[in-house]
């Protein structure tokens, strides 16, 4: 599970890696996983504005109230001062339904009910009054009387049918959130500092643009080698895309660094993680070997040589770092930085085994040891969907990599598992937030407007009820994972704000995590360090100084005062180059193309 600053920790056994985790994932969903919300409805976070709620009660939208959810209602237990429902509902009022609708029954449990009940008819209470005089209606039960009571909200219009694309709702709610984490800064996790710079990066706004540059800036500096791999992956994918969009080369040796990183937190051979008294069904520490060995690849909490300096034990590899580490490598490439392949492939291995003919893509190391070894190629075959959080991962990944020959038939898979399972999108084990960031980021970055327009129906209530008053910043609503944590990590109203943010960027989209084949330029033309570009040449072999690499590519632009050569990959994205590391043939190329093209 993460701790409090985003940060994950280990199960209490290194055994536990096979029982608590492995087991207990299959078909969580949004919603609520029991009646008590796990004991934490009185059980009150610790940092930013929502610590002065008494517990992790549900937000009821923009009114302001928050309650306790049971099958067909809402049990007020707190109102914010100054909001919608201040002086108009009380505590304790129970809330059974909406504009002269009660309310359906929600299904506890962790099996893939999706949004449903108070939760569903609630959230699209609000769209529909939102999109009209903004007066919610709701069906109160008070000292054993029912009555009508008006909520008055804002008139903010409904979600457009193309969300987030080409909606004034969208727009409108955009720009309160950038100015909401603009002035109220602070008390997120990589995950969180990596999706508010994309999603200011974005903006068209120049001073929410410059806002998401110094974000960039701010965390331009390089991790350790015990840094978690979550830290490499978060950080990377941000600055990498702050370069491809502005040109910056201050962030290149903190990427250079990061790329060293990723090596020693990788998992290689030889890999002895578990001995045979730990793992359950197997009398053969060869056995055990041999189906351990296929960890290899895979990013864990802790980089690798950290697990092996302490003997072992605790968590193996899991697919979200990797995935993020594999976004990461492709990203930096595309910087112009020099990654290892070889230790590229293995990730891709490692994933390649995690994922299922339908799309679903394992939690960790399953498909080969999960209360003892398993046969890889029977797990593989399976046909059952889920997971789709990791499948908006799993796009992303392979939307990244053209160039590889099985990345357009994977994307298309992760879409249809998403198609069929989106309604577990926010189960990201441990961090509902986080699942669903990278699945709607997955969904929103595809051209399957089908698809779009499907997620985005079922999650706008989500988003209506996560909304708190004021509609400029969100909080995240429980979920029905058994370990989810995000209520409790640092400043969940910053860290789901964020989030939002960060969805509602794909509306101006701009980097190539939001589905562009090459970053578009922000704002300002005069962006740090960009290249004048002139017109392209044909494609041509590329070497290093010494000969000893080459590659394909066009010439794109070169700025003698910068000593910084762009040239565009086979692939689409663009790779600016150091001019002294090319060859002296392709130095004299590129200044006589150069001033050619002038």
């Amino acid at each position: 599970m993460r701790d409090q600053k985003g940060n994950m920790g280990k199960p209490s056994s290194s055994a536990s890696i096979f029982t608590a985790v492995f087991l207990g994932l299959a078909g969580s969903a949004f919603g609520l996983k029991d009646a008590d919300n796990q004991g934490r409805w009185e059980t009150p976070c610790k940092d930013g504005p929502d610590a002065e709620v008494p517990g992790f009660l549900i937000n009821m939208g923009p009114t302001g109230a928050r309650g306790i959810l049971k099958e067909r209602s809402y049990v007020v237990k707190y109102i914010f001062k100054k909001s919608p429902a201040d002086g108009v509902l009380e505590l304790d009022d129970e809330v059974i339904g909406a504009n002269g609708k009660k309310f359906a029954a929600h299904v506890f449990g962790g099996r893939s009910y999706g949004l449903e009940g108070p939760l569903q008819d609630l959230g699209m209470a609000i769209e529909d009054s939102e999109g009209e005089d903004g007066v919610l209606k709701l069906m109160v039960k008070r000292g054993g009387e029912t009555q009508d009571i008006d909520v008055q909200l804002e008139k903010l219009g409904r979600f457009a049918d193309t969300f987030p694309a080409d909606c004034e709702k969208t727009e409108i709610l955009k720009a309160r959130a950038y100015e909401y984490l603009m002035e109220n800064w602070g008390g997120v996790s990589s995950q969180g500092r990596c999706i508010a710079t994309l999603a200011m990066l974005s903006s068209d706004d120049k001073k929410v643009f410059a806002a998401g540059k110094q974000m960039a800036l701010d965390w331009n500096k390089p991790y350790n080698n015990t840094t978690w791999s979550w830290h490499l992956g978060f950080q990377g994918i941000a600055l990498a895309e702050y370069h491809l969009l502005t040109g910056d080369r201050k962030v290149l040796k903190t990427l250079e660094s990061t790329m060293e990183l990723l090596e020693g937190a990788q998992w290689k051979p030889p890999i002895h993680h578990y001995d045979l008294d730990k793992v359950k069904n197997t009398d053969s520490q060869e056995t055990l070997d041999k189906h351990q060995a296929l960890y290899e690849g895979g990013f864990g909490h802790a980089p690798y040589r950290v697990i092996v300096d302490r003997g072992g034990g605790g968590y193996g590899p899991m697919q979200w770092p990797t995935c993020l580490a594999l976004m990461t490598w492709q990203l930096s490439k595309e910087c112009g930085i020099e990654v290892n392949q070889e230790s590229v492939d293995r990730s891709y291995r490692f994933l390649d085994y995690g994922t299922m003919a339908s799309g679903k893509i394992a939690y960790g190391g399953e498909f080969t040891l999960n209360n003892g070894p398993v046969d890889s190629k029977k797990w593989k075959a399976k046909t059952t969907n889920g997971f789709s959080h990791k499948s908006g991962l799993g796009y992303l990944v392979h939307f990244l990599t053209p160039e590889r020959s099985e990345s357009k038939k994977m994307m298309k898979l992760h879409l249809s598992n998403i198609d069929a399972a989106y309604k577990d999108m926010p189960d990201g084990h441990a961090c509902a937030l986080m699942g669903l960031t990278w699945g709607w980021a997955g969904t929103y970055a595809s051209d399957d407007a089908k698809l779009k327009k499907k997620v985005s129906e079922h999650f706008r209530a989500w988003i209506n009820m996560a909304r708190c008053h004021g509609s400029d910043s969100y909080v995240i609503l429980p979920a029905r994972d058994y370990a989810d944590g995000s209520y409790y990590r640092g400043n969940i109203r910053n860290h789901t704000t964020a989030a939002l943010a960060f969805l509602y960027s794909y509306s101006t989209p701009k980097l190539r995590v939001q589905g562009l084949k090459e970053t578009s330029s922000g704002p300002s033309d005069q962006s740090a360090g960009r290249l004048p570009e002139i017109n392209e040449g044909e494609y041509r072999k590329f070497s290093n100084a010494d000969r000893s690499a080459s590659f394909e590519a066009r010439f794109v632009a070169f700025e003698p005062s910068l000593g910084v050569v762009r040239v565009r990959l086979r692939n689409g994205s663009t790779r600016d180059i150091e001019f002294l590391n090319l060859s002296a043939e392709d130095q004299d190329y590129v200044k006589d193309f150069g001033a050619e093209g002038q």
